[in-house]
């Protein structure tokens, strides 16, 4: 047979709701919550397993009874009712209370009786035969949770420390795996371009003046990578323009385009690749973004039959310049 609800205004009396011997399974928190002027509250000789996480927005209490209950744990928060100065837990069925209980800084009187705490909370609770041990128990207990939460912190502040301090030995290590990484590849390097020669033939014709080997390669390079580039860029011109439109006769061009680019950055030095790819990203993002706007301005330009023939003619225009622009592409890369 379930309770029958309980009318809390009618148990409001001189600023105490009294709601004990009232066969409570769950606390009426949300009717108690209404009477801030009532600051002491009586829940004894009920029912009583748990209290509901709302319990704890009870702040404005200070006066809380739940002996003769049979409470198997207090919320988590439960210390967030800092203006308690008298609590009675006694018998019930608390083995731990709550860390919050450093917050009670305002207990005066506390009685943990008949419960079957741990040993090391009810060593510190003590007996609570008399009026002067509640007190020393609310005292002692508000001051051990105190210290192990300071504990607590103190512990999650050194590992927090030992955390970052491995975390500077792991990018130490990265840094010197860069450097290390840099001195083999300039080591490389020098062994592939050959030792320079010395005592140079000297010519006073400035036009037959022999120019190192390491000079020749670096214009070389410096002339491939520019070539590269605007092949890249022209590449990714055409890939914007054909593949805005999400076209199924577009994609295989889009994906062809795609390899050719990244094929073309994997060819590039260190450095380079990095660039490189950043570009890449950028460009498929700005693609996307503005692929459905473009596909949507030319449907709405091809319903114009001299759209439609003008745009068959680019395309075949883009078409050719796209297969030549792939040969020669090849080419290079070969």
């Amino acid at each position: 047979m379930a309770p029958q609800k309980i009318n809390v205004k009618e148990r409001v009396s001189d600023g105490e709701i009294d709601l004990s011997m009232s066969d409570l399974q769950d606390v009426p928190v949300k009717e108690i919550a209404v009477f801030k002027k009532a600051t002491s509250l009586d829940l004894s000789n009920n029912h009583l397993k748990t209290l509901p996480d709302n319990f704890t927005t009870l702040t404005h209490l200070t006066k809380l009874d739940l002996s003769k209950n049979q409470l198997t744990e207090l919320p988590e928060e439960f210390g967030d009712l800092v203006k308690l100065k008298y609590l009675d837990l006694y018998q019930n069925k608390l083995e731990y209370l709550p860390l919050s209980f450093h917050k009670l800084k305002a207990l005066r009187w506390l009685d943990l009786k008949d419960n079957p705490l741990v040993p090391a909370v009810a060593k510190v609770a003590g007996p609570c035969l008399d009026a002067k041990q509640c007190q020393t128990c609310a005292r002692d207990v508000v001051s051990f949770f105190t210290q192990v939460q300071e504990q607590i912190a103190n512990d999650l502040e050194s590992r927090q420390k030992q955390r970052q301090k491995q975390l500077e030995v792991n990018q130490q290590k990265q840094m010197d795996n860069i450097k290390k990484n840099k001195k083999k590849e300039k080591t490389k390097q020098k062994r592939e371009n050959g030792p320079v020669k010395e005592n140079l033939p000297k010519s006073s014709n400035k036009k037959n003046k022999i120019v190192p080997p390491s000079a020749k390669n670096s214009e070389k390079s410096s002339s491939f990578i520019k070539l590269l580039l605007t092949l890249l860029i022209l590449t990714v011109s055409i890939l914007f323009v054909l593949t805005s439109v999400k076209y199924e006769h577009t994609r295989s061009i889009e994906n062809s385009c795609v390899d050719l680019y990244y094929k073309a950055v994997d060819s590039l030095s260190p450095n380079m690749k990095v660039y490189a790819t950043t570009v890449g990203s950028y460009v498929r993002f700005a693609h996307d973004k503005t692929g459905n706007l473009t596909l949507n301005v030319v449907n709405y330009a091809k319903n114009s039959e001299k759209f439609v023939n003008a745009y068959d003619t680019f395309s075949k225009y883009v078409m050719t310049m796209f297969h030549n622009v792939k040969e020669q592409y090849k080419k290079i890369v070969s």
